[in-house]
């Protein structure tokens, strides 16, 4: 009986042994992943981690960014869901705040509705037979590679009222009357900001379609051939379903972009004429760093905390409906 109780703690002890150096060997194996995902976390923490729990913090925070911060506690939202006082005091700054969740959402549809099937009609040509693909390809993604800002401005110059060349070209035409700014009129601009803002984000988009079509099998294709579909037939019975949770993805990344987006306005009018293409986070960064008054840290965060709430929420009814979908 004493052997064979010796002979199981051996056994026990040596199985211990085994797994401490099992364990020792993958944990010498997986020190240089950690050494490489070392800088990335850092970052992460720095520049991710840190932000969010500063906004948490300084929401309950009158803040200026130099005098001492006074705790006020929820004042702070009271103050942005305060609808009795938004809507009956004239030139609330509120009232600018939840009419740019208007204008934010409508900038998000109608440049998705334009972006999306842009890149997709883009990707279908490149992934063709059509010679010149790899030129079209690097034409189309041109604007991606090319810094915004400097796009933007050149945007506003052609559209200057007095010299521009497209204000020129459409003054001719008798789409507008000679030296009208098209950026000084709230609709024209809220139109030119999405589409210079597809014009310019399209091409990403479609490198996501490219993907996407790529891996679909082309013996699919050959089958539908063989039985005489036309390529009508097999883009829409082959191609768009079976690039439908591909498709999602991208949408989703697409708004979401959206709505956190200050969208070309930030450079060709500043919010402008009368906060009518002020977009909801181009309202949070000038709370943050506004021109000519005192900033405002701690509003500016309790707003930031509510639009991120509002974008997650969004997200999260857009991703219910696409799986709803998806299993129907």
């Amino acid at each position: 009986m004493n052997m064979k109780t010796g002979k199981k703690e051996y056994a026990l002890t040596a199985s211990k042994q085994n797994q401490r150096s099992d364990r020792k060997k993958k944990l010498r194996r997986s020190v240089p992943t950690y050494l490489l995902l070392t800088p990335t976390l850092i970052l992460f923490l720095v520049m991710g981690i840190y932000p969010i729990i500063w906004a948490l913090k300084y929401c309950l925070y009158n803040y200026d960014g130099t005098t001492i911060p006074i705790f006020v506690g929820f004042d702070n939202f009271k103050k942005i869901f305060d609808f009795k006082a938004i809507f009956s005091e004239s030139g609330n700054p509120f009232a600018v705040y939840w009419s740019s969740w208007g204008r934010t959402l409508g900038y998000a549809v109608i440049k998705t509705l334009i972006e999306i099937p842009l890149s997709f009609a883009c990707a279908l040509l490149v992934t063709s037979k059509v010679k010149g693909r790899n030129f079209f390809k690097t034409l189309f993604y041109m604007p991606q590679i090319l810094p915004s800002f400097a796009i933007f401005m050149v945007f506003g110059i052609m559209l200057n009222p007095f010299n521009g060349i497209l204000t020129k070209y459409l003054s001719q035409l008798g789409v507008i009357t000679q030296n009208f700014s098209l950026l000084a009129n709230k609709n024209s601009a809220f139109l030119i900001g999405i589409l210079a803002d597809s014009w310019i984000y399209f091409g990403l988009n479609m490198l996501f379609f490219i993907a996407g079509l790529t891996n679909i099998p082309k013996d699919v294709y050959e089958s539908a051939s063989i039985d005489g579909a036309n390529e009508a037939q097999r883009l829409f019975y082959i191609t768009i379903p079976m690039m439908s949770r591909m498709s999602q993805v991208i949408i989703m990344l697409s708004l979401v972009g959206c709505l956190k987006a200050m969208g070309s306005y930030f450079v060709l009018t500043k919010g402008g004429p009368n906060h009518g293409t002020e977009l909801t986070f181009m309202y949070i960064y000038n709370l943050f760093f506004p021109s000519g008054t005192t900033a405002q840290y701690g509003m500016g965060a309790a707003v930031a905390v509510v639009s991120a709430v509002i974008v997650g929420i969004i997200t999260a009814i857009y991703n219910t409906i696409t799986e709803k979908m998806q299993y129907d």
